[in-house]
């Protein structure tokens, strides 16, 4: 678990770009003829429970609030079928100066269920939001999800899984009727743990042997002139005495 806070509103974001899907909906309203366009409504579009939308429809009693469109999320699941190698880090900055790397490691895939629920009073409304709003969906689109304080970006896919309409036969005299259409839809979203800053490497020796003489004598120390003015003498162990070592160190260290 994270000992320290923190907050990438990963889960937000991911709920966000599922709203802007169905953001800029339009219904056309007609003259009596059927034909002549008389006007066009934008569709609300709210983050909220079925059961509440519908309590402010019925007490509201406004014919001009519908129709309207509200999502809720219904579910949150782990995406085992998703997962990647749980110990993969991706690097994202790299500080020289401070000899610092900043990594974190591959997001956890999650699908998240979401419900989009359509409410009108005429069947012409539905059949306009929805003819908007299906043929986007083969049966999956995607959005791009950003995290600034990761420096990342992933890619979402947006699963469209089934449309059903919801009527309610049993209504009171006084009761007006409300036609309700649930679209599910499964977000293949993913979650991040804490990135990390560690201290970077500044420096390698990695000893070369040319022969087995060279390997065999690893544990003893030789001794080169630095190329650099005053002929500084430098020790170097497990590269042996021969002359190819010598020459292998000077190209490495010195470029001479």
């Amino acid at each position: 678990m994270a000992r320290t806070h923190y907050y990438y509103k990963a889960l937000r974001k991911t709920i966000i770009q599922f709203l802007d899907i169905f953001n800029d909906i339009r219904i056309a309203r007609y003259e009596s003829d059927g034909a002549t366009i008389r006007k066009y409504l934008t569709v609300p579009l709210k983050f909220a429970p079925k059961q509440k939308v519908y309590h402010w429809l019925t007490s509201r009693k406004d014919d001009e609030v519908l129709p309207i469109m509200s999502v809720q999320l219904q579910s949150c699941e782990f995406a085992v079928d998703r997962q990647t190698n749980l110990h993969r880090e991706i690097t994202k900055t790299i500080t020289t100066s401070a000899a610092e790397v900043t990594r974190f490691v591959n997001p956890v895939p999650y699908n998240f269920g979401f419900q989009l629920n359509v409410w009108s009073l005429y069947m012409v409304d539905v059949d306009q939001i929805l003819e908007q709003a299906l043929p986007y969906f083969k049966p999956h689109a995607f959005t791009r999800l950003s995290i600034p304080e990761l420096e990342a970006t992933v890619d979402i896919k947006v699963v469209f899984q089934s449309c059903t309409p919801d009527f309610n036969f049993e209504m009171a005299d006084e009761d007006r009727r409300i036609l309700l259409w649930n679209m599910d839809f499964q977000v293949q979203g993913y979650l991040f743990t804490p990135k990390v800053t560690t201290g970077a490497v500044e420096e390698v020796i990695a000893p070369l042997y040319v022969d087995d003489a060279q390997f065999d004598s690893r544990d003893t120390t030789s001794s080169f002139t630095s190329a650099a003015s005053g002929g500084e003498v430098v020790w170097v162990k497990g590269l042996g005495y021969d002359d190819d070592a010598e020459l292998l160190f000077k190209y490495e260290v010195f470029g001479t």
